[in-house]
């Protein structure tokens, strides 16, 4: 890839491919504005999802004390409790 100046507002770059050239310029106002709205974009994803995981961690622990389990954790201390069985025989 080649970066030019084009002027002073704008990159140019060259990217060469196999067959034929492909130019694009870029305005710098709109490169960061672009980095500005992705950014934006990013930080409301990610608090999003902080609020899913709270809620969802919230959910987990009243499905503790209420003495709810997981057929997942349920599966994963009987496989450890046939381990230990088996570390034992040996």
């Amino acid at each position: 890839m080649e970066y030019t100046k084009e002027d002073s507002t704008t990159l140019k770059v060259v990217t060469p491919t196999v067959a034929t050239e492909e130019v694009q310029t870029y305005n710098i106002d709109f490169l960061k504005a672009q980095e500005v709205s992705i950014l934006k974009s990013k930080n409301d994803f990610i608090e999003s999802r902080d609020k899913e995981l709270v809620e969802v961690r919230t959910l987990i622990a009243k499905c503790k004390e209420l003495g709810i389990v997981s057929k997942v954790e349920t599966n994963l201390i009987s496989e450890k409790e046939r381990e230990v069985v088996l570390d034992s025989a040996v």
